[in-house]
């Protein structure tokens, strides 16, 4: 196995330990933070070897995805962290680099060769609906509400439920330049969105 220079990782507490998950070329693998042991390796990989994408962890489950079809699975940790087993997988959810959002206990993103929006269970893996009605692209969430950016330009406010991708707002982002690849933020109420050379503002509170 070997690493990519930058690999997305997420860090959690669980039995006791402090444990650092992240993605290699084939694995998605765990350490020990404090002692930097290996704890466990699953295997995950994909047509390009590339996995831009932060794993998701929440009460003891990992949910790891990443784009070319592969799409992802739910591993289930044992309590002290040291093993995992897969609970679910499926190839619909394969973002290449657009993430994934875990809101009240669902999980939302976008596709890669899957290309619509789309929302699962997350602990059962059952999914809830599909959607094309934006393009696919990045996702973000905060005070219940999903802010999808997409690879066509469009911006669009949806609301965080399982039951259908609603879109209550909509525009479209026509300055700057190149790929509309990046991932938008939020802090204090400013929606943030770079479009290659320009950057954008947007009160949102």
């Amino acid at each position: 196995m070997s690493c990519p220079p930058i690999a997305p990782h997420c860090s959690f507490t669980t039995g006791g330990r402090d444990i650092l998950a992240t993605h290699t070329e084939s694995y998605v693998i765990a350490f020990d933070a404090e002692t930097g042991k290996m704890l466990w390796a699953h295997p995950h990989k994909n047509q390009y070897l590339v996995h831009p994408n932060t794993p998701i962890y929440h009460e003891g489950r990992l949910f790891y995805f990443s784009g070319y079809g592969s799409g992802g699975g739910m591993l289930k940790l044992s309590p002290d962290g040291r093993s995992v087993s897969l609970e679910w997988r499926t190839t619909a959810l394969d973002s290449r680099i657009g993430g994934a959002v875990l809101v009240d206990g669902y999980l939302y993103g976008s596709g890669d060769k899957n290309r619509e929006w789309r929302c699962f269970d997350w602990v059962t893996g059952k999914e809830t609906y599909s959607s094309k009605e934006v393009g696919k692209g990045v996702v973000l969430a905060a005070d219940g509400k999903l802010y999808c950016y997409s690879e066509r330009g469009e911006l669009a406010l949806v609301k965080a439920d399982p039951s259908g991708f609603v879109v209550s707002g909509l525009t479209r982002i026509d300055f700057g330049s190149e790929q509309h690849w990046a991932h938008p933020m939020i802090e204090n109420g400013v929606l943030y969105v770079r479009h290659g050379n320009a950057m954008g503002a947007y009160k949102v509170r």
